[in-house]
């Protein structure tokens, strides 16, 4: 059974690697990437360095932010251990799409001696602001751009949708499925709670929740809200430089201004929200397309959605590979002084 599901998992995340994959395809289907390639080389790298030094500012405030959630709970972890966990948690989400919050949470249990299930509960409330800033930066762009977003929006994402749902709710088949899966959940819950009592797997899931809940717990007793805000905001202003900064490293681009990177900032999060390994090719092909209602052309889009897109990754495999190192060492290290 756990061969079998073992398997499975690995043929899912093979399946979203080649959805990704398939994505960047479709990107850079029709273009002349030997073109493309002269363009991206003849960058001007001194402003994409300035873009990943803004990641690594923003990488370093969620760590930090991070903290402040974890001490109200009792622990007292080392900022750099949070900022290893986080980056080995975003070299994680490289190979196995959303594997990266229960990686670094797992990460920094070991390394700081925290109980994995209270972390967990910490890191809900991290990914519940990040998409209430998100959504934010969406509505922004939209006040700025309403035309543009709101057009965008609806021609690459509600009408594809609105054409599937409406396909799949029409099908009788898809209703039928619907009917078992609540009838099968129902029933599960009903036997669960009958043998709640003798079932290791209720207890287990039972203490994971208390912890959970200790962990989401941890915002009413921090004591300096102001500067857990003002961490957050800060997060999201340097994301948002990440996206304008490579404005300037590309000739095509170097003429865009705020609106364009509202613009981009909003797409781009949401294609970096795609379940693939890293956002790839659903970036590339949110950007690019949504880069051209600016004026910009198509494939010089994919060239700057390319240059932004690869610099961050190169970063994450080298910072996310120095922190898991690092966390192997701070491991062996007190592994050593407990043995003595």
């Amino acid at each position: 059974m756990r061969l079998n599901s073992k398997i499975g998992s690995f043929l899912k995340y093979l399946f979203l690697f080649a959805v990704g994959m398939a994505l960047l395809m479709l990107a850079f289907r029709g273009k002349n990437i030997g073109e493309m390639w002269e363009k991206i080389r003849g960058a001007k790298y001194e402003w994409v360095l300035l873009s990943v030094f803004c990641s690594f500012l923003a990488y370093v405030s969620r760590a930090y932010r991070w903290n402040m959630l974890i001490q109200p709970l009792g622990y007292q972890p080392k900022l750099s251990s949070s900022l290893y966990a986080l980056m080995g948690g975003y070299l994680a989400n490289l190979a196995i799409p959303r594997i990266g919050e229960i990686s670094r949470c797992s990460a920094l249990s070991q390394s700081e001696k925290i109980p994995f299930n209270v972390l967990i509960g910490t890191v809900i409330v991290e990914r519940g602001l990040d998409l209430i800033l998100l959504l934010s930066s969406i509505l922004l762009a939209a006040s700025i751009e309403f035309d543009t977003l709101g057009g965008f929006i609806s021609e690459n994402l509600v009408k594809p949708f609105y054409g599937k749902a409406a396909f799949l709710f029409n099908s009788s088949l898809f209703i039928a499925s619907i009917i078992l899966i609540v009838l099968a959940l129902v029933t599960f819950i009903v036997v669960l709670f009958k043998k709640k009592n003798q079932s290791p797997f209720f207890a287990k899931m039972s203490s994971l929740m208390q912890g959970v809940l200790k962990g989401l717990k941890s915002v009413v007793k921090m004591e300096n809200k102001g500067l857990f805000l003002a961490h957050t905001f800060f997060i999201w202003v340097m994301y948002y430089f990440v996206t304008y900064a490579c404005f300037f490293s590309f000739a095509p681009t170097q003429q865009l201004g705020f609106k364009a990177g509202m613009f981009t900032l909003a797409i781009g999060g949401l294609g970096m929200t795609a379940p693939v390994q890293g956002g790839i090719g659903a970036y590339h092909l949110v950007v690019s397309k949504g880069l051209t209602l600016f004026g910009i052309d198509e494939a010089d889009g994919l060239a700057y959605a390319t240059i932004v897109h690869t610099s961050q990754t190169l970063f994450v495999l080298l910072m996310g590979g120095i922190s898991v190192v690092m966390l192997f060492l701070i491991s062996k290290k007190k592994k050593s002084h407990e043995s003595h």
